[in-house]
This record gives structure tokens, sequence and C-alpha cells, in this order.
């Protein structure tokens, strides 16, 4: 599936840090604006060139563990919402209509059909939302690397040229599937991990908790590879999530990674393929209390704080101007010396 996976470049890199150094600034003093222009440069190359394609990409699904009451939205706000962000009126679809970013949504497993076509929705419905975890593995072994593969797909389809990706999720309940696979791989207080998600009561909120543990515990989730507990106790939005994170590792592109779901997906193909770690950027701090725990894991830090926690990719995407700022600093700023040759006189 992933074929031979190789890291940064790091002559590219060592280029870019020299470069960076050169210009008429103290050293590291642009922070995170070196640090993208040094992943871009590992990535792509050095010189580092302008980004040609923005895509996002927001996978659907529905979570059959929402029968079990710990979601404070309806089944059928999946599909509807996402028409919605097709349609350029949900937040995602506002914010990349603004940005001048690529947008699509696919169907990885919807439970209604989306009734009208569109030009940028892939139908790739894998099954008709995922089986209620709390009673039995949310989805197949092989139904789950379908979803990967969907993912991966899309990459190698979408990634033409010099293109940057980011993602998002639309799925009732997959606050809870992300949390059950957070708490799988950590082990660690299940009071760190699980939020309110949509805004679920303390009694709902307490539900959550201890369908997400019992759960675990009953399959043993902690002692399986990521797949399996992707397919036990995961959705399939984030299988296609984790798909498109392999894809980029394995087609050289960078992925901004959104907020708590994102991250989880980001973790989850991390466990699969360490080197995914070269191609991720994450973005924003979600208010999601597992938020800080999967970075943890990851060995990584969000530079924005929003104090978002919607989904959908809504804060990923504000990170492109500053991808774009990060190149033209590289490209742009002179050195001391050229800049005294220009303005000494």
């Amino acid at each position: 599936m992933l074929g031979e996976i190789t890291g940064l470049d790091q002559s590219a890199v060592t280029e870019a840090q020299n470069e960076l150094n050169r210009k008429m600034k103290p050293q590291g003093s642009l922070g995170v604006l070196e640090k993208i222009a040094i992943q871009m440069a590992g990535i792509y190359g050095f010189p580092v060139k302008k980004v040609e394609k923005r895509c996002h990409i927001v996978a659907s699904a529905d979570n059959g563990v929402i029968e079990e009451g710990i979601s404070s939205c309806p089944i059928e706000y999946t599909r509807i919402v996402s028409e919605a962000m097709l349609n350029r009126i949900a937040a995602i679809g506002l914010l990349t209509k603004k940005l001048g970013i690529d947008f699509n949504l696919v169907d990885i497993g919807i439970a209604d059909d989306i009734p009208r076509d569109y030009p940028n929705l892939y139908r790739k419905n894998v099954k008709k939302g995922t089986n209620n975890f709390y009673k039995e593995p949310a989805m197949t072994r092989e139904e789950c690397l379908q979803a990967i593969q969907t993912g991966m797909d899309l990459i190698k389809e979408k990634g033409e040229g010099i293109a940057v990706f980011s993602n998002g999720e639309m799925g009732i309940g997959n606050t809870s599937t992300s949390s059950a696979i957070l708490y799988s791989f950590t082990k660690e207080s299940i009071d760190k991990i699980v939020g309110r998600g949509g805004g679920l009561s303390d009694s709902g909120l307490i539900k959550k908790k201890k369908i997400i543990i019992e759960s675990c515990e009953k399959y043993n989730t902690f002692e399986m590879d990521p797949v399996d507990v992707l397919a036990h106790v995961g959705g399939l939005d984030i299988a296609c999530m984790v798909g498109m994170y392999l894809g980029c590792a394995k087609y050289r592109k960078l992925m901004l990674v959104d907020g708590f779901i994102s991250a989880v997906g980001a973790l989850t193909a991390y466990k699969i393929e360490p080197l995914v770690k070269d191609f991720i950027l994450p973005t924003h701090m979600s208010e999601e209390p597992g938020m800080k725990l999967v970075l943890d894991e990851l060995g990584k830090n969000a530079f924005l704080n929003m104090e978002m926690r919607l989904g959908e990719g809504t804060g990923a995407v504000l990170t492109y101007p500053m991808i774009d700022c990060a190149i033209d600093i590289i490209n742009g700023m002179k050195t001391p010396t050229k800049v005294y040759e220009l303005f000494s006189k």
C-alpha cells in the first residue's frame, strides 16, 4: 500500500536553514514562519517554490455509537451539514471560498445519500454508517482498509505539482470515536481525553466516558495494531483521513492538521508509518481536552489558539496565508550585505 517512503530531504533542510540564517534578522526570530519554510524545503526541495494548489478535503461519515445517546445532534445532521459545506454556506465552505482554496467533500460513510450532485463531491461510501461499537466492532478490517486507501487515492489524484493539503471531517459522534482511538493508544486518564463534543450535558459526558472505557476494555484495543483499533472503535471519516496522511507521506505533500479529530487521524497514521510526522503541520489548539495529549504523542505543537472546536478543517485552512508568507520570507528577504549595498548611500 505504501511502498518506500523517505522523510525530509536533509540537504534541502540544511540549505533552507542556512538561507534563513543569512537574512537581515536575528537568527530564528521569525519562529514558526521559519520552521514552515524549512519543512517546505524538506518536502518539496530547495529553493522553495510557490504553492501552486491549495486543496481541502472533508471526510463525512456517520457513527453507529450515537445510538447510545452520547451526541447532542441527530444522525441526519451529518448529511445536511455536508451538503451545506458543498454549497459554501457552512463555515468551512465560506472560509475556503474566501481564501481561494479548492474544496472537496468525500462521502466515505454517510448513512443517507446526498440527493444532489456536485462537481466536488466524491461518492466513495464504504458503509452506510459504522456499527455501534458499544455492541460490536465499528467495521471490518477490510472496510477500514478500503477507507484508508480512498484517502490515499484522493491525495494522488489531487496532488499534481506543488500542492498543500488540509483536511477536516463531518460525522455526528466522531469525538467519541476519536477519543476511543486515543484512549486505546495511550490508556491515559479518560478525563484528559474526552470532551463534550458538540455540547453534551454533564450526564451525557459521564455516559460517553463510560461507553468508551467499557468498549475499549471489551475488545482490548490497547493490544491491537492501529488499523484494528480504527476498525473496532473508530470511524470511516477518521480512516479516510488516515489515508490522506499516509498519502501525503507517500507522494511528498504537506498536510495541515486541524483540531482534535484530525489530529487523532494524524496520530493513527504516525502509528502506522512514523515518517508521516515529517509531512504534517498541526495548526491550531482545539478546545477538546484530548488535543494536548495527541500533540504530546506526536511531539508537535500547534501555533494558533483560536478557541475553536467546530472541526471541518476550519482552523487548518487559516494557515494557508502563513505558508505563503513563510515562502515569501525565505525567497524575498535580503542579507545584511545586500541591504547595506541598496540603502547605505
